[in-house]
């Protein structure tokens, strides 16, 4: 109902009510006024107060149970608008007068009686201590409360301590055990797990000995003296819709007011009778469909508020709800199914075979209606529910095969980058020192280039310079003759004839001069040393100390006696006489040095004296 929907009667009231609270919500406004018939007064007593305006007094015996039909009005417990509102519209019939005047007069008389009372407060408390102590339902001593003068329902803000969700919910349950003598099936050791470990019983809160559920039942539970009742859900209203719904179950919402006289009878046993909540048979139709259970007191904030919400006009109630489909055009796709009501029960439970709230009531409603009917779609649900998480659950091991996959081609790719790094930088250092070498050989074969264009031009010089004549038969001033075999290294002998006088460095010209190439003629030999050079035997010893090299390598090879084998090294200014090995001649072998690279380069082969068809003079 909107404003604009209002009679001018209704408009008024509503525009005085808005001028005396300054404002507010005018949905909250309208359902105020609705509730108490328009009357501003008890509207606006109600608003400052803190609580809900009372409904009419119910009928004796009128009982009522909603059948089973889904109500879609109800649907989406969990998204409705509340906008901060604390007062919900409750659907009562009007108050008259004389229930206002009578709810005036009450106050004075209910504070009178408080105070009388005061006395007997210490006995009722010790009573109360004795029947708990001994598991006896404790009796209500107080017959003169609210409910007998005028029922008031306690809103949000009045009555009792405010407290934390768990710890009311705790609390009721744990004062049911005491008051009804039973305990829950949880913590009797009844309940036999059926393996699928904790149940989502426990939601958000609750100790583990009051959340843990199962599917399966003991029947020697109804051999026994013992009074079960069924696990109750530990936290707030909304916690329990939502986990009914998260859990796709069906719940079961109990709440009771002290306040009504019915309440006694449905949670307490009397004359050898179980009471609706510690009926064996209901207890066990909860247990095995794995219904979930929530319950509460109006006097608490929590269960105030889901009776609101579920519209309770009278107590005890019982609602279930559950997850149901939502009504959409055949044309349009399915909506996500949304928490519903699915029957409220309300009402005395006495008898026990017709009453709204009776256990056989309930459980025959149950079996033959509720559960026929919304178990297959909600197994429907769970199905679906279990696909999702398989297929999440495959998406998850996909993704983790990719991710895995992923990194070893990474890790493949990592390693033959660096492969491919590796050989490119081995290539590179390898070229750079194949360029390194052919540079040293480049450098190399221009210095050995230029030495040998310098020796070469040596050679030509010794050979005009520095190799003598062969003495003529009767030179008596170079002395004896002696008859001298030279083997080159290509293979060449020459015979050459030198007189004793004759020094070492003649015998060293001689035979230098024959690596000369026959190209340079002798007659085109240059007349004096090169590069301005001492003339003789003194300016080849002022090269060889110039250049750094021993004589050995200057030369660039060495002259030895071929058999035994005798080693003729140079010496400057030394005789060919004072050479022992070539008393008289010899065969000598010319062997070039290590280092040294000229044409027809080769080792000399020492040539046995036998081999040797020549002879000296002194043979």
């Amino acid at each position: 109902m909107d404003v604009d929907s209002l009679t001018p009667t209704q408009k008024a009231a509503f525009d005085q009510l808005q001028a005396l609270t300054d404002g507010g919500d005018p949905e909250v406004a309208i359902g105020v006024l609705s509730s108490v018939d328009w009357d501003v007064q008890r509207a606006a007593e109600a608003i400052f107060d803190g609580g809900a305006p009372p409904p009419p007094p119910a009928p004796p015996a009128a009982s009522h149970i909603e059948e089973f039909e889904v109500d879609d009005s109800e649907q989406g417990l969990l998204s409705g608008r509340r906008g901060g509102r604390e007062f919900r519209q409750v659907v009562s019939s009007p108050m008259d007068e004389s229930n206002s005047l009578s709810a005036i007069v009450a106050r004075p008389i209910r504070v009178v009686l408080n105070i009388i009372a005061i006395p007997l407060y210490p006995i009722f408390s010790l009573l109360r201590f004795l029947f708990r102590a001994l598991r006896i339902p404790v009796p209500n001593f107080a017959p003169f409360t609210f409910s007998s003068l005028a029922y008031r329902p306690l809103g949000p803000g009045q009555g009792r301590e405010s407290k934390d969700p768990k710890s009311v919910a705790e609390r009721w349950v744990l004062s049911l055990e005491e008051e009804t003598g039973a305990i829950c099936i949880s913590r009797s050791g009844q309940r036999r797990s059926n393996g699928d470990g904790p149940s989502a019983a426990s939601g958000v809160a609750g100790p583990s000995h009051l959340n843990a559920r199962g599917s399966t039942w003991d029947d020697s539970n109804t051999a026994r003296d013992t009074k079960l009742l069924p696990d109750f859900f530990l936290g707030s209203y909304e916690d329990f819709a939502r986990t009914c719904q998260r859990d796709v179950k069906i719940g079961c919402v109990v709440i009771v007011s002290e306040e009504h006289d019915d309440v006694a009878e449905f949670k307490r046993s009397a004359n050898y009778r179980r009471s609706t909540l510690t009926d064996p048979a209901l207890v066990r139709v909860i247990q095995e469909n794995d219904i979930l259970v929530w319950g509460g007191d109006i006097r608490d904030r929590e269960a105030w508020s889901a009776s609101q919400k579920l519209q309770a006009t009278t107590y005890p109630f019982v609602a279930f709800i559950a997850l149901q489909p939502r009504r959409a055009p055949a044309s349009a796709a399915p909506p996500a199914p949304t928490m519903t009501i699915l029957s409220r029960h309300q009402g005395p439970s006495i008898p026990s075979t017709s009453a709204a709230t009776a256990a056989e009531t309930l459980v025959k409603h149950l079996q033959e209606h509720l559960l026929p009917r919304v178990n297959p779609f909600l197994a429907k649900l769970r199905i679906q529910e279990a696909e999702r998480e398989r297929e999440r659950a495959l998406r998850a091991e996909q993704d983790r095969a990719f991710e895995e996959s992923r990194r070893r081609d990474a890790e493949r790719i990592q390693q033959r980058v660096r492969e491919e790094r590796a050989a490119t930088e081995e290539k590179q250092r390898a070229a750079a020192a194949e360029a390194r070498a052919a540079e040293e050989r480049r450098k190399a074969a221009e210095a050995k280039r230029q030495w040998d264009a310098h020796r070469m031009a040596w050679r030509r010089w010794v050979r005009r310079g520095l190799v003598v004549r062969e003495p003529r038969p009767g030179e008596a001033a170079r002395g004896k003759t002696l008859r001298v075999g030279v083997r080159m290294p290509d293979g060449r002998r020459v015979v050459r004839f030198f007189g004793e006088n004759d020094t070492v460095t003649s015998l060293y010209a001689y035979v230098d001069s024959l690596f000369i190439p026959p190209e340079f003629i002798q007659d085109a030999d240059p007349p004096s040393p090169p590069e301005g050079a001492k003339a003789g035997e003194e300016g080849l010893v002022g090269e060889m100390s110039a250049s750094g090299k021993p004589a050995e390598k200057w030369w660039g090879f060495q002259i030895v006696l071929a058999y035994p084998r005798r080693e003729i090294s140079w010496e400057a200014g030394k005789r060919v006489g004072d050479l022992n090995v070539l008393k008289g001649g010899g065969q000598v072998v010319v062997e070039l040095a290590a280092d040294e690279d000229v044409k027809g380069k080769g080792k000399a082969s020492v040539q046995d004296a036998d081999d040797d068809e020549y002879h000296t003079e002194s043979d």
